[in-house]
Formats: C-alpha cells, sequence, structure tokens
C-alpha cells in the first residue's frame, strides 16, 4: 500500500514492485498476487489496459490507518480504549498536537452539519 499511496497513479505491477524497498521486492507474481488479494479486499482498484492491468490505491493512507485504529479499539473495553487514545496523544510533539487540534474541529464541524 505505501508503494502505491507513493506513486499516487494507475501504476503496473513491476512498478508496484520496483518502488518497493530491495528485500521486499519478491517475484513478480507474488507482487500480483498481493495486489489482487487488496484489491478483493475493496483497498485498491484495478483497470485492465490492454492486456496490462493497472492498480491504484482507493483509499487514502490516512483512512486506512484511521480505520485499522477504530477497527482495533472498537474490541477494547472503554477503559482500554481512552488510556490507548491518551498515550498516542501524550507521544505528540506540541506542533503535532494543535495540528490534530484543529483537524478534530473540521471533522466536528462537518459532523454536525
Amino acid at each position: 500500500m505505501r508503494a502505491l499511496w507513493r506513486l499516487d497513479r494507475p501504476v503496473g505491477v513491476e512498478e508496484v514492485r520496483s518502488e518497493l524497498p530491495a528485500r521486499q521486492q519478491g517475484a513478480y507474481t507474488t507482487i500480483q498476487t498481493i495486489l489482487t488479494r487488496l484489491a478483493e479486499r475493496g483497498l485498491v482498484g484495478r483497470k485492465r489496459e490492454g492486456k496490462a492491468i493497472s492498480y491504484r490505491a482507493k483509499v487514502s493512507e490516512a483512512d486506512y490507518y484511521s480505520r485499522s485504529l477504530r477497527e482495533t479499539l472498537a474490541l477494547a473495553s472503554d477503559d482500554a480504549r481512552r488510556a490507548a487514545l491518551a498515550q498516542l496523544v501524550g507521544d505528540l510533539d506540541p506542533g503535532e498536537l494543535d495540528e490534530i487540534e484543529a483537524l478534530a474541529r473540521e471533522v466536528a464541524t462537518r459532523r454536525d452539519r
């Protein structure tokens, strides 16, 4: 997914593969299988272009991690969820915290509409 987010356009298997760190550049067919599975999960879109298939992320990096955190925290008790979120927020530097507060206000404004 990181490779697709970085590239931010429809790309073929080989381009995704070349974008990966050397230690993760598996066989072409391995990368193709992973992209197919990501497409089946709705995370990646794929489009046939002649004989080739291009792939593109369907979800942003922020949405992906937000959904992952939400799903993980949904399994936790209320106390554990609040403690985990407090710990994450507590690890932010002051500048990041200001950005998070501004983003939270934007989300609240959209939600109240």
